[in-house]
């Protein structure tokens, strides 16, 4: 099946889990929602209550790809059935980039799923407690695997403007990778977790304005 990029598409990726993928994509959703696109959601792996806070902002469903339970022509049919009457795919990964099965391969991971889509990721990072190490970070990130095209860097939990400008700097002047922006630490948009993960979005009452509010 031909995998070209027909429908602007972009993979929101993470260091590790817990970085704050879930926020950041929600976030774009909503952002591009506001500008008058019709987005459709899709989640990396088999996890359900990601997808239902994208279904929340949407008002479309959103679709699983696993690589681990799907070949690569059954993905790319679902990517494509999924987005028949959207105007692009905001793609949301599962643990860190490149976690997938436990023998060492990259089935079932979130890069794995970025290259059968020919995707762009966006890779999120938690940069609490760190400075010029974030620019070691990302060099590995995007040395691991060049097949991978990471594209931008949106960095959380930044503490001052200072430490952003120290950050991006030692970022893009060691790997040629912009940075898009950041987030700071807020608890107003921190999405409650439980042993499984996030809540779901049906079990929370969030308002448009909340979902707007990450966005912002």
């Amino acid at each position: 099946m031909h995998h070209s990029p027909k429908y602007p598409r972009i993979l929101i990726a993470g260091t590790h889990s817990g970085v704050g993928k879930t926020t950041i994509t929600l976030g774009l959703m909503s952002a591009l929602i506001e500008k008058g696109y019709k987005v459709q959601g899709f989640k990396a792996g088999p996890d359900y209550i990601d997808p239902s806070h994208h279904t929340a902002i949407t008002q479309k469903p959103s679709r699983n790809l696993d690589t681990w339970l799907m070949s690569r022509d059954v993905c790319l049919e679902l990517f494509e059935h999924g987005l028949a009457d959207s105007d692009m795919a905001v793609v949301e990964g599962v643990m860190g980039l490149y976690d997938g099965c436990l023998d060492g391969s990259e089935l079932g991971s979130t890069a794995h799923l970025a290259k059968i889509l020919n995707v762009p990721a966006i890779l999120v990072m938690d940069a609490k407690g760190m400075s010029r190490s974030a620019g070691a970070v990302v060099l590995g990130y995007k040395n691991f695997d060049r097949d991978v095209k990471i594209r931008g860097i949106i960095l959380n939990r930044v503490k001052s403007e200072r430490h952003y400008a120290s950050l991006k700097v030692s970022i893009e002047k060691n790997c040629s990778i912009p940075v898009l922006g950041y987030l700071p630490f807020c608890e107003d948009i921190t999405l409650p977790e439980r042993h499984l993960g996030l809540v779901p979005s049906v079990e929370q009452e969030f308002s448009k304005s909340t979902y707007q509010k990450i966005g912002n």
